[in-house]
């Protein structure tokens, strides 16, 4: 198996760039226009100025100007702080795969490794979190499952009383959960179980549908697969998932 992770930047605990928000950097950068760097980035103008103002809000100081003067009449290009964002980021996301091929070949990984391989044999589920348990409690007939994802979310899942003594889970308790992509739909903004906000990173449609891929902080990347007649969201957008605890399915490590 390869190993594979995500980079994402955050300052005084607020999300900073990923490689999203990077990218439109970079093209604001190569084209000298926001309009024409969204475009290039696979978002709306709207998206992309969203997302220069979260990373502005982030740092404290602006990472993109207005340009004055010119044979085009200026434009819109990175400030230095700008500049040094998307240097940084470059350089610590070489030394980011430089560190998993060096943990891909680390032999004391490959029982995890082999775990990992199997439940990907045996299972069509395209979501399949690592999670710990922090609470089981007890209901009329099932248990509610309180889960923490690698990334810090939550997530609760509801099995039967017989399935959560099989497997055997009490707090600490390491467990697979394992979501299909039509289970995740987009949710309303405001707290509830189970809402995972992300950042959307890629969106495909097709005549039967659209599959949205969604980073959450620090955490994995989700795949939902949403019906054509929904608003969709555009790449770089700030969304929440959200799924029934009941269709959430547990698999002891």
């Amino acid at each position: 198996m390869k190993l594979e992770g995500q980079l994402w930047f955050a300052h005084e605990g607020q999300n900073l760039a990923g490689q999203g928000r990077i990218e439109l950097l970079q093209q604001i950068a190569d084209t000298g226009s926001i309009s024409k760097a969204a475009k290039a980035a696979g978002m709306s103008y709207k998206t992309a100025w969203d997302a220069v103002d979260a990373m502005n809000k982030a740092t404290g100081s602006p990472l993109v100007e207005r340009s004055v003067g010119g044979k085009g009449g200026g434009g819109t290009r990175l400030t230095a702080k700008g500049e040094e964002l998307v240097a940084a980021f470059l350089r610590y996301q070489q030394e980011h795969e430089q560190f998993l091929a060096r943990l891909a070949e680390d032999t004391s990984l490959e029982p995890y490794l082999q775990v990992m391989q199997r439940l990907r044999l045996r299972t069509s589920a395209r979501n399949q979190l690592y999670a710990r348990v922090v609470r089981v409690e007890p209901l009329a007939l099932n248990d509610r499952i309180s889960l923490q994802l690698d990334g810090g979310q939550p997530l609760v899942a509801l099995i039967t009383r017989t399935s959560s003594e099989r497997l055997n889970l009490s707090a600490g308790s390491e467990v697979f959960a394992l979501i299909k992509a039509p289970w995740l739909c987009l949710a309303a903004t405001g707290p509830g179980d189970n809402r995972l906000d992300g950042q959307v990173t890629q969106l495909a449609q097709s005549e039967h549908g659209a599959e949205l891929q969604v980073q959450l902080p620090d955490g994995p990347v989700l795949v939902a697969s949403l019906r054509q007649d929904q608003a969709l969201p555009s790449a770089g957008e700030e969304v929440s998932l959200w799924v029934e605890p009941e269709q959430i399915i547990l698999c002891a490590v």
